[in-house]
C-alpha cells in the first residue's frame, strides 16, 4: 500500500500580517500546503508620487513594493530591460523584477539585508557611479551612506510609505475570539514596524494571546523587538522574507513538532 502524503502544514494555523498583496500570496501557499491561515495585515502600504529617474548606472530596489511602485519611473523601451544594471535586495525583490520584465543583475545569494547586497561580489562601489535607490520612507539608509562614502553619485526615490491599518473592531474581535477558542498556532512578522502595529491593533486580550503564541521572524532585530515587547512564545527564524522561505520554515517547525 502507498502511504498517505500528508501536506506539511497540515493542522496549522498561521496568522499572516503582510500588506494586503504579499498576506494574500502567503496565505494561498499556507492553505496549499495542507495549514489554515487567517489574514490580518498589520501594514498597509500607500503609493507616492515620484520623479521619472534620468540616467544612472545602477539602480538599487529595497524590496517588493518598491518593485511595485517604483518600476514604472525607469526609462525604457518596451520588452527591454533597462541599461543600467538592476541590483535586488533579496529573491522575494528580484521575483517581483523578473515579473515585470526588469531581471535583476545583482541578488545576494542569502539573505536580504542592506549588508548583504553591500557584500555581494558584483556591487562594485566605484566613484562616479550614478546610482538609483528605490525604496519606501524612512528605513536605515545604510546603502545610501555607503554609497556616497564611496564617492558614488546617489539619487533615491521615495515610491510608498508604510502605514498602520484601520480594523474594524467586529473584525478584530472576530480574530480574538478565534484565537482564544480555536488557537492559532503561529504568527508571522517581517518587519519591527509590522510587530508594533499589530500590538497597538490588537486589544489587551488580544496581547495576552501574542504573548504566548508562536513567532515567525525574518530577521533578529524583529526577534529583539519581540522579546522586548514581552512575548514569550517561541520564535522561529525564516532566512528571507519570500514566500518559499517562511513556507519552508513552517513546514520544518511542523515536522520537528511531529516527530517530537
Amino acid at each position: 500500500m502507498i502511504p498517505k502524503v500528508i501536506p506539511p502544514l497540515t493542522d496549522l494555523t498561521v496568522m499572516v500580517t503582510r500588506p494586503a498583496p504579499q498576506c494574500a500570496g502567503l496565505c494561498e501557499q499556507i492553505r496549499r500546503h495542507g495549514g489554515s491561515a487567517i489574514a490580518f495585515p498589520a501594514i498597509e502600504i500607500e503609493p507616492l508620487q515620484a520623479a521619472p529617474a534620468q540616467d544612472c548606472d545602477l539602480i538599487v530596489f529595497l524590496s517588493v513594493n518598491a518593485v511595485a511602485h517604483g518600476a514604472q519611473l525607469i526609462a525604457r523601451v518596451p520588452g527591454e530591460k533597462p541599461a543600467a544594471r538592476i541590483a535586488a535586495i533579496g529573491k522575494g525583490t528580484a521575483a517581483a523584477l523578473a515579473a515585470v520584465q526588469m531581471p535583476a543583475d545583482i541578488v545576494p545569494e542569502t539573505g536580504f539585508t542592506s549588508e548583504d547586497l553591500l557584500a555581494h561580489p558584483q556591487l562594485a562601489l566605484t566613484p562616479g557611479t550614478r546610482v538609483l535607490v528605490v525604496h519606501g520612507t524612512g528605513g536605515r539608509g545604510l546603502l545610501q551612506e555607503t554609497f556616497i562614502a564611496h564617492g558614488m553619485v546617489v539619487e533615491s526615490r521615495e515610491v510608498y510609505r508604510r502605514v498602520q491599518p484601520v480594523v474594524a473592531p467586529a473584525e478584530r474581535m472576530r480574530i480574538e475570539a478565534f484565537w482564544a477558542d480555536e488557537g492559532i498556532d503561529i504568527v508571522t512578522l517581517t518587519s519591527v514596524e509590522t510587530l508594533q502595529n499589530l500590538l497597538a491593533m490588537l486589544t489587551q486580550s488580544g496581547h495576552e494571546l501574542l504573548a504566548r503564541t508562536a513567532l515567525l521572524v525574518v530577521s533578529q532585530r524583529i526577534a529583539d523587538a519581540a522579546v522586548s515587547a514581552g512575548l514569550r512564545g517561541c520564535i522561529l527564524h525564516a532566512a528571507s522574507a519570500d514566500d518559499n522561505a517562511m513556507i519552508g520554515a513552517l513546514a520544518q517547525w511542523r515536522t520537528r513538532a511531529r516527530m517530537a
